[in-house]
């Protein structure tokens, strides 16, 4: 939990591993032509788990707070992922989107 949230009453929490949220983030450029940064791909992810625990008959929402322009150097740069070990969680079909520099 962040500090900004610290001594706030939480209904709970959701925690994402950085592949997932990579793998979120590729999708949904590839699948909704969607530039999302790596905050908005784990609200993406957390939204969707959520929904899978709740089930049928309820909503769940979450923002897009943040474009991938911020982190193209990283994000989408296969050196930075293999360093960082989160290369291979990029889809397959969406390796094209990653810059060899």
């Amino acid at each position: 939990m962040t500090d900004n949230l610290k001594g706030t009453q939480l209904d709970g929490s959701v925690a994402i591993d950085d592949a997932r949220t990579v793998a979120m983030l590729f999708r949904q450029l590839a699948d909704e032509g969607i530039f999302v940064g790596a905050s908005s791909a784990l609200n993406v992810v957390a939204a969707a788990d959520v929904a899978r625990k709740l089930g049928p008959g309820h909503t769940v929402t979450t923002v897009i707070c943040d474009g991938a322009y911020r982190y193209q150097s990283r994000l989408f740069s296969k050196a930075w992922l293999t360093g960082k070990g989160l290369y291979d969680a990029v889809p397959a079909d969406c390796k094209r989107f990653v810059s060899l520099a």
